[in-house]
C-alpha cells in the first residue's frame, strides 16, 4: 500500500462492511417476519456480500475498486428498499448517510457524482410513493430538501478541505524545503516501485548519485546563504538536463540523486555526463562574480547491481566515492575504480 493512500479509508470501509453485514442480517429477519420476503432475501445477500468483502479488503491492492464494489450495491439496495410499498416513510432517513459515506470513501469528485445520483433517485422514489398521501406539504418538503443540501454541502466542504490540507502535508513530507526537489523518504518508495515496474517490463532502472566537489569551501569562503543559493542552482541544472519521466532528489547536504526509469547503463552514463558538463560550465554568480563548482558521480543499474534500493544505492555510492578518489568531476559506472579506492575518503 502506498503511503499516499488515505489509510483511514481502508479502516472505515471495514467498519462499514461489518455494520452493513450485521444490519443486513437483522433487517432480513425483521422484514421476513413482516412478510416482506423478497426484501429480506436481498438484505441477507447484502449481509453475506459485505462479510465476504470484509475478509478481502485488508489485502486488496486497488482499494478504490473495492470501495465502489461496496458502495454501488449498497446504495442500490437502499433505493430498492425505499421503493418497496411495505416500507414506512422513516426508511428514507438512510439517504442522509449517502453524502457522508460517499465523500469519506471516494473523495470530492466521485463523492459528488455518487451523492447527486442517489439523492436524486431517492427524491424521485419518495415523490412517486407519497405524492398522493398528503406528506408532500410545502414546509415538510422545504425542511427535507434544506437538510439534505446542508448535509451534502458539509460533506463536500469537509472532504475538499481535508484533501487540500493532505496534499500540502504530503508536499512538505516528500520535498526538500530548500530546493523543492524530492527528498530521501520519497526516493525509497519510488526506487522500489520503479524497479518492480521495470523488471515486469524486462527493462532496467538507473540510479545516479552525485556529490558537489569542495562544497565546504563555498560555505566557508562565501557563507551558508551563498551555499544555499549554490544548491538551488545545482538543483535547477539537474532538472534542466533530465527527462520529464526522470526523478531528481536532494538527499541531504550537497548530495543529490537522479532516478532514470527504463534507462540502461549507457543511457545513465550519458545523462550523468550531461549533468557534469552542465555544472562545470558554470553560470552561478554572486555579486557579479562567478563561483565555479563541479560534482562527482556514481552510476548503478538494476539487475547487474541488484533489485533493491539498498543494493543500487550502495553500488552508486561506492562508485561516487571512487570518482572522488580519482580526481573528482567525473563519472564512474563500474567497479574497476572502486577496488582502488581507500576505505576512508573525505567527500568535501
Amino acid at each position: 500500500m502506498s503511503y499516499r493512500e488515505p489509510v483511514y479509508r481502508r479502516n472505515l470501509l471495514r467498519v462499514l462492511l461489518l455494520l452493513t453485514a450485521v444490519s443486513g442480517f437483522v433487517f432480513c429477519a425483521l422484514n421476513v417476519m413482516r412478510g416482506m420476503v423478497i426484501l429480506g432475501l436481498v438484505e441477507l445477500l447484502a449481509g453475506a456480500y459485505s462479510l465476504m468483502l470484509y475478509q478481502l479488503v485488508p489485502n486488496a491492492r486497488n482499494l478504490n475498486r473495492w470501495i465502489l464494489a461496496y458502495l454501488i450495491p449498497f446504495f442500490t439496495i437502499m433505493m430498492f428498499a425505499l421503493a418497496q410499498p411495505g416500507t414506512s416513510e422513516t426508511v428514507f432517513v438512510w439517504v442522509f448517510l449517502i453524502p457522508q459515506v460517499s465523500y469519506l470513501l471516494t473523495g470530492v469528485a466521485r463523492g459528488f457524482v455518487i451523492t447527486g445520483v442517489y439523492l436524486l433517485t431517492s427524491a424521485v422514489i419518495f415523490y412517486l410513493r407519497f405524492h398522493d398521501s398528503g406528506l408532500l406539504q410545502p414546509v415538510a418538503v422545504a425542511n427535507v430538501i434544506t437538510c439534505a443540501l446542508a448535509v451534502w454541502s458539509f460533506a463536500h466542504h469537509y472532504e475538499y478541505s481535508r484533501a487540500r490540507f493532505s496534499r500540502k502535508l504530503l508536499r512538505i513530507a516528500e520535498r526538500d524545503s530548500l530546493t523543492g526537489l524530492l527528498n530521501r523518504m520519497r526516493m525509497a518508495e519510488l526506487v522500489e516501485s520503479e524497479v518492480r515496474n521495470a523488471d515486469a517490463r524486462k527493462q532496467t532502472v538507473a540510479l545516479i548519485l552525485l556529490d558537489l566537489d569542495h562544497f565546504k569551501h563555498i560555505n566557508d569562503q562565501y557563507g551558508h546563504p551563498v551555499g544555499d543559493l549554490a544548491l538551488i542552482h545545482a538543483a535547477d541544472k539537474l532538472q534542466s538536463v533530465v527527462r520529464k519521466t526522470d526523478y531528481v532528489f536532494r538527499l541531504g547536504g550537497e548530495e543529490f540523486c537522479i532516478l532514470l526509469p527504463g534507462a540502461d547503463i549507457a543511457g545513465a552514463v550519458e545523462v550523468a555526463e550531461n549533468v557534469r558538463r552542465s555544472l562545470q560550465e558554470g553560470g552561478f554568480r554572486v555579486e557579479g562574480r562567478e563561483i565555479p563548482f563541479t560534482a562527482s558521480f556514481g552510476v548503478a543499474v538494476s539487475g547487474a547491481d541488484g533489485l533493491t534500493m539498498v543494493d543500487l544505492y550502495h553500488a552508486a555510492d561506492a562508485r561516487m566515492y571512487a570518482a572522488k578518489y580519482a580526481g573528482r568531476n567525473r563519472v564512474v559506472a563500474d567497479d574497476r575504480a572502486v577496488t582502488e579506492t581507500p576505505e576512508f575518503l573525505p567527500l568535501a
